[in-house]
C-alpha cells in the first residue's frame, strides 16, 4: 500500500477467539485534531468567509441571481407565474414538484440511506456494530439499550473509553434526505424542460438581483460561521474524557470551574445566538457599507484583489469547511458520546416520539449539519470565482485601472439580456456604474489552479480518512458479560514483576514514537513534493501570462503579479515543512532516550550531531523549495537583417508524348 494511503492500525491482541482490533486515528487525524488547531480553523473560516464576501464584485451586480441546482429546485416548486403560463401548466409543474419531494424523500430514506448505512458507519449510530440495538435482561423484560461502551486510540496511540449513543438505527437519514432533495428536484426539472416550450423552462435564475441578495448572504455567513466557532468550543470543552486522557488536560481549569455548569454553557449559547442575529440584522449593513467606502477612499486600486486571489480565498473557505468536518474527534463515525450535550441544551439527543416512530437528533449530526448547510453556499461562491467574467454579471472593466464596475441601470441591463448570465456585447461604456473592490485581469485559468489544488487535496484527504478510519470504533462484542469478567480475572491474576511492566511500557512507547516519526516522514515528503510541483506550475503560469499579455503593464505588487497565489502556497507549505522537520528530530531524540542511547536531559539543540543534522536538512529543503518564488520572463522580439532575396524560382515539368508505331 502506498504511503499516501496507509491506514496505520494500532492492533491490540487478546486471546484466541476473543481477539479484536481497535484502530487508532489515521495520520491525517493526528495532524489536525488538536483542540487549538480546531479553534484556529473555525476562526480562519469566519475571517476568510467574511473577506470573500466583502471583496466579491458579484455582490454589486444588478443581474438576476443564478444558483445551479438549488435555484432550479426552488423555481420548480415556487416559481412566479410567467406570461405564457396557464392554470394547467402551473398545476402540472407544482403537482410534479410535490410528487417529486414525496417520492424523493422515500427514495432517499428507503434506498440511498440503507446503502450508505451498509458501507459507512457514520450512518449507523457511530459504527456498524453499534447500529444493532442490544437487548439486556432487566426486571421488566427485554429493554433496548441506548448507549454502549466503545474503545479507541487517538493522538498517537493514547487509549480512551467512552459511552456512545446507539438508540437510533437510522442515524443521519434526515441529513441524507435534506442533501439529496435539491438534486432530485433539479434532475426532474431538467426532464420536465424536455416536454414544455422554451418559454416555460425551469431555470436556475431567481427573481432577485445579486445586490439585493448579498446582504442576506453576508448575514447568513456571519451567523452560521459564528455558530460553528462556538459549537466547536462547546463540544470540545464538554468532552472531558478526551481532553484529559488524550490531550493532556487541555484547559482543565476553565472546564472544571466554569464550563461544567450546564446553566453557563446553555446561557452562553443562546446569548451568542441572540448577539449574532442582532448584529447581522442591525449592525452588519452599516459596517459593511463603511468598510467598502473606506476601501474605495483610502486604498489604492492597485491593491484590490484580482480574480486569482478571490478564487484562492474562496477555495480556502471550501477547504476549511471540509477540514472542520474532519477535525471532529468522532469523524467519520459521527458517534455521539453520552457526556457531550447538544449546544444550547442539556441533552445529547433531541427525540420526537410517537406511538410507533421516533425522530432523534444527536449532538454530532446537529453540529456537522451546520457545516453541511454552509457548504453549498461556499461551493457556489468558489465556482462563481473560478468562472468569473464581468460581462456575465452586467459589469465592466475600467481600462486604466482594471477595476470592475457594475451597471446600475437595471432597465438597460435587462434589455441587453440574452439568457441566464448572458448579455449582448459590448456593454455600453457610458452607462451609470458603481465601483467594486475587485479587479479583472483575464489571465489564463492556470493562475487560479492553486484554488483548485486546495479543494482537490482536502477532498482526497477526507475520502482517505473515511476509508481508513471508518472502523476506528471496534467493539469487543465477543467479550461481554460473564466471559468478559472471567477474562479480566485471568489478566489480574497473571502478575508480572515491576521491572517487566516498566520494560513493556517502554517498548510500547518506543513503538508509538516510531509510528509518529514515520508519519512525520510522510508529511515531510508530501510537503516537499507539493512545494516543488507548485513551483514548476508557477513558472509555467508566469511564462503564459508574460507571453499572452506582453504589451500589458501591471503594478508590481503582491496582488498584481502573475504566480503570486502559487508563492503564497509555497510559503505556507515551507513553514509547515520547517515545523515538521523540527518535530521529527524531537521524536528522534525521544526515541534515542527511550533506547537509552542518550541521556534523559539531552535536548535537540544541545546535541551537536543532531543540531548539525537539523541545520543541514533545513538548508537543503530551503534550497530545493524556497519559501518565496517570484519569476519574470521577458520576451524580446527583433528582426534580423538580411539581403533582398531574388525572385522565387518556378519549376515546370514538360512531358512529351510520342505516338507509338503499331
Amino acid at each position: 500500500m502506498p504511503w499516501w494511503w496507509r491506514a496505520s492500525p494500532w492492533v491490540v491482541k487478546t486471546r484466541a477467539k476473543s481477539t479484536y482490533v481497535e484502530r487508532q486515528e489515521s495520520g491525517t487525524g493526528l495532524s489536525i485534531r488538536h483542540p487549538w488547531k480546531r479553534v484556529v480553523a473555525a476562526m480562519l473560516l469566519l475571517g476568510l468567509n467574511s473577506l470573500v464576501h466583502l471583496v466579491n464584485p458579484v455582490a454589486m451586480s444588478r443581474a438576476p441571481v443564478s444558483i445551479p441546482v438549488y435555484g432550479t429546485a426552488f423555481n420548480f416548486l415556487c416559481r412566479p407565474t410567467l406570461l405564457d403560463d396557464t392554470l394547467g401548466t402551473v398545476t402540472i409543474r407544482v403537482s410534479l414538484a410535490v410528487l417529486t419531494i414525496v417520492l424523493g424523500g422515500i427514495f432517499s430514506r428507503a434506498v440511498v440511506f440503507p446503502l450508505l448505512r451498509r458501507y459507512l458507519s457514520m450512518f449507523s449510530s457511530g459504527h456498524a456494530e453499534l447500529g444493532r440495538v442490544e437487548s439486556i435482561k432487566m426486571s421488566g423484560g427485554l429493554v433496548a439499550s441506548s448507549h454502549r461502551t466503545v474503545h479507541a486510540f487517538a493522538n498517537g496511540g493514547r487509549p480512551y473509553t467512552i459511552q456512545v449513543y446507539i438508540g437510533s438505527t437510522s442515524q443521519g437519514s434526515w441529513t441524507v434526505m435534506l442533501c439529496l432533495m435539491p438534486l432530485i428536484l433539479s434532475v426532474v426539472a431538467t426532464i420536465f424542460n424536455l416536454f414544455v416550450p422554451a418559454t416555460l423552462h425551469v431555470t436556475s435564475v431567481l427573481p432577485v438581483r445579486y445586490v439585493d441578495l448579498y446582504p442576506a448572504v453576508r448575514a447568513y455567513v456571519l451567523i452560521w460561521n459564528g455558530l460553528v466557532l462556538f459549537c466547536t468550543w462547546d463540544v470540545m470543552l464538554q468532552d472531558h474524557i478526551r481532553c484529559d486522557t488524550v490531550f493532556d488536560n487541555w484547559m482543565f481549569t476553565f472546564r472544571w470551574h466554569v464550563w461544567r455548569h450546564q446553566w453557563v454553557r446553555i446561557s452562553c449559547f443562546w446569548l451568542v445566538v441572540a448577539t449574532l442575529v442582532a448584529y447581522a440584522a442591525v449592525g452588519l449593513p452599516p459596517v459593511h457599507a463603511a468598510l467598502t467606502q473606506r476601501f474605495l477612499d483610502h486604498v489604492s486600486t492597485d491593491l484590490y484583489f484580482n480574480e486569482s486571489w478571490r478564487a484562492v480565498f474562496s477555495g480556502a473557505v471550501v477547504m476549511l469547511d471540509v477540514v472542520i468536518l474532519m477535525q471532529d474527534w468522532d469523524f467519520p463515525t459521527a458517534a455521539s458520546p453520552s457526556h457531550v450535550f447538544i449546544p444550547g441544551f442539556a441533552s445529547n439527543v433531541l427525540s420526537i416520539r410517537t406511538h410507533r416512530f421516533q425522530l432523534a437528533f444527536t449532538c454530532k449530526w446537529i453540529v456537522a449539519t451546520l457545516i453541511m448547510v454552509m457548504m453549498p453556499l461556499d461551493v457556489w461562491t468558489f465556482v462563481q470565482q473560478l468562472n468569473y467574467t464581468p460581462t456575465e454579471y452586467g459589469q465592466l472593466v475600467v481600462a486604466s485601472t482594471l477595476q470592475v464596475v457594475s451597471m446600475t441601470n437595471t432597465t438597460a441591463l435587462d434589455a441587453l439580456a440574452c439568457g441566464p448570465l448572458c448579455y449582448r456585447h459590448p456593454l455600453p461604456v457610458d452607462a451609470d456604474v458603481v465601483a467594486t473592490l475587485g479587479r479583472f485581469f483575464s489571465w489564463p485559468i492556470e493562475d487560479k489552479f492553486p484554488a483548485v489544488c486546495l479543494v482537490a487535496y482536502v477532498v482526497f484527504l477526507c475520502i482517505r480518512m473515511v476509508v481508513n478510519e471508518d472502523s476506528r470504533f471496534v467493539v469487543s462484542s465477543q467479550m461481554q458479560g460473564v466471559k468478559q469478567a472471567m477474562y479480566r480475572r485471568q489478566l489480574d491474576s497473571a502478575t508480572l514483576p515491576p521491572h517487566a511492566v516498566l520494560d513493556l511500557v517502554r517498548l510500547a512507547d518506543i513503538k508509538r514514537y516510531y509510528w509518529l516519526r514515520r508519519h512525520s516522514d510522510d508529511i515531510c515528503v508530501g510537503l516537499s513534493l507539493f512545494g516543488l510541483v507548485m513551483m514548476l506550475l508557477q513558472l509555467r503560469c508566469i511564462w503564459q501570462v508574460q507571453v499572452m499579455f506582453a504589451t500589458e503593464t501591471y503594478p508590481s505588487n503582491m496582488v498584481s503579479t502573475p504566480g503570486q497565489t502559487y508563492a503564497l502556497l509555497i510559503f505556507i507549505s515551507t513553514l509547515l515543512l520547517v515545523f515538521e522537520l523540527v518535530r521529527r528530530f524531537r521524536l528522534t531524540v525521544d526515541i534515542l532516550k527511550l533506547r537509552q542511547k542518550l541521556a534523559p536531559t539531552t535536548t535537540m539543540w544541545r546535541h551537536p550531531r543532531i543540531r548539525a543534522q537539523v541545520a543541514v536538512e533545513l538548508i537543503v529543503n530551503m534550497a530545493i523549495v524556497p519559501p518565496f518564488v517570484t519569476g519574470m520572463f521577458v520576451v524580446n522580439e527583433y528582426q534580423m537583417r538580411a539581403s533582398t532575396c531574388p525572385p522565387p524560382v518556378h519549376f515546370s515539368c514538360f512531358h512529351r508524348i510520342e505516338p507509338c508505331a503499331l
